[in-house]
């Protein structure tokens, strides 16, 4: 019998930050009760928000509140898979998997049940959705504060087989960012009770309709900056009928640490420390008619570290909501660029992305 586990906590304060999260309780709870639907035994929420508490008890789930302060993802794993003797475990972050459905859902739970030794994830080096058995195999890992490294640590550590879910928008997609939330709801399997959010369609529907124009038309260029994986490239070459430019930079970043260190380096950034953010995106028109950017490699190239609020002030392009003034400048030059672009965080150059090129064919079935 297989448990299914998620998580969620609060991202901010901020009004921007609870509007997310108002998006990242509703996409829980859908995958709570497909994840019911999809026969897992027992499902857990763990939070202490008492909102997502409300939405998640709803789909028939036990509400454990997180004890570690800081949260410290792997702890409160281990804490509960002891406490509720658990063996076989899937654990996903609210946010992740919007558009799985119970069919793969199903298929998840099935696999894991008919191996003794494995992890399955979305991703193995930074994963939102991990299951695996037996769970006991945390006890031989050094358990990782999030959830992205776990299923390495689990391979190289605890020994378990190790196999990646098939790519597609459902697995990749993690709404992270108002503009993962905005390409959500345009896709056209994204559930009503999502699809009705608000979801900044008013400030980034423009550029979205941009974007997929673009990539459904053949001679034009999209240029697609960040941490972008070898799947993505792969998809981008068989499913986009425009050309494609891409500049793959700091895979596994975070996980590494190498934001936090110092460490992370980028092409891009040496560029925008030379010429600054207009002369910056002026250039990278030079390049491409549309862009996606993963700007947290170039922000950690710069040292820049902004808080949640003013961060998705600047993915929404809202200039005057920021007061650190490189980050201001950088927004206001985003705004201005001479082409469609659209800033976010991985998952735009991974799981949103694919979500958007869906979404632009979709309205094309020829």
């Amino acid at each position: 019998m297989s448990a299914f586990l998620l998580f969620f906590g609060r991202g901010g304060s901020s009004e921007l930050e609870r509007q997310l999260d108002t998006v990242k309780i509703a996409i829980g709870a859908v995958v709570l009760g497909r994840a019911g639907d999809a026969g897992f035994a027992s499902l857990y929420a763990v939070t202490t928000d008492a909102e997502a508490s409300a939405a998640f008890r709803a789909k028939g789930a036990e509400i454990i509140p997180d004890r570690t302060q800081p949260f410290h993802f792997g702890q409160e794993l281990q804490r509960i898979v002891r406490e509720r003797k658990l063996d076989r475990v899937c654990t996903i972050g609210a946010g992740a998997g919007a558009l799985l459905t119970t069919a793969e859902l199903r298929v998840l739970r099935e696999d894991l049940e008919s191996s003794e030794a494995i992890v399955l994830s979305n991703n193995a080096y930074s994963a939102d959705l991990v299951a695996f058995a037996p769970a006991s195999a945390l006890d031989a890992i050094d358990l990782p504060a999030t959830d992205n490294p776990l299923p390495r640590r689990l391979h190289q550590q605890a020994g378990l087989s190790s196999r990646q879910l098939e790519k597609s928008a459902a697995t990749l997609l993690d709404v992270d960012t108002p503009t993962d939330a905005a390409l959500l709801v345009r896709h056209p399997a994204c559930p009503p009770e999502l699809r009705v959010l608000q979801a900044w369609q008013d400030i980034l529907s423009d550029r979205i309709d941009a974007l997929m124009r673009l990539v459904t038309t053949p001679d034009k260029e999209l240029l697609v900056a960040g941490r972008v994986g070898a799947p993505v490239w792969t998809f981008i070459e068989t499913q986009t009928a425009c050309r494609v430019r891409m500049l793959a930079e700091e895979r596994g970043m975070q996980a590494a640490g190498r934001d936090t260190s110092g460490e992370a380096r980028s092409a891009l950034g040496f560029l925008y420390r030379e010429v600054g953010p207009r002369r910056f995106f002026a250039e990278m028109g030079e390049l491409c008619d549309g862009m996606l950017f993963d700007m947290l490699v170039l922000f950690a190239h710069l040292g820049w570290r902004p808080g949640g609020e003013e961060r998705f002030a600047c993915y929404l392009f809202m200039s005057e909501r920021i007061q650190a003034k490189p980050l201001r400048e950088f927004t206001e030059a985003a705004r201005e660029a001479p082409f469609p672009l659209l800033l976010g965080g991985h998952t735009l150059v991974s799981g949103a992305f694919w979500t958007m090129v869906e979404a632009a064919w979709h309205g094309h079935p020829e």
